[in-house]
């Protein structure tokens, strides 16, 4: 899709949306992107419902992977789901980072919360 910007066409960047969690991690190692953003989101339909959405910007797309809560951890990358006193389900932000920088056997990838940026 095209946006007129004062006169000069811009293309509209778009979004990719990755099912499989070995090819956004395929994804990731070919494009090599300095950062990757991450957040927990609620989750209605999943058990128990909490999810992570993944996103990376390279080449003029946005990468998106969501994995959901399946049991007593993510369906997808097996991260596992934790449950406050209360019995809500959350994630630990470190498991997270320290999956993806195991799984990519990267030091130099910077990992941050959609939460730090104001989402």
């Amino acid at each position: 899709m095209k946006i007129e910007v004062r006169g000069k066409l811009k293309e509209q960047a778009r979004i990719v949306r990755v099912s499989a969690w070995d090819e956004f991690k395929r994804l990731l190692t070919a494009l090599r992107p300095t950062s990757i953003a991450y957040t927990f989101e609620k989750s209605p339909l999943s058990t128990p419902p909490v999810a992570l959405r993944l996103a990376f910007g390279s080449e003029g797309a946005q990468y998106v992977f969501l994995d959901f809560a399946q049991g007593e951890d993510l369906k997808r990358t097996k991260i596992p789901v934790h449950l406050n006193r209360a019995g809500e389900p959350y994630l630990k932000d470190e498991e997270v980072k320290n999956f993806i920088l195991t799984q990519l056997n990267r030091t130099d990838l910077s990992i941050v919360s959609f939460g730090v940026l104001g989402y």
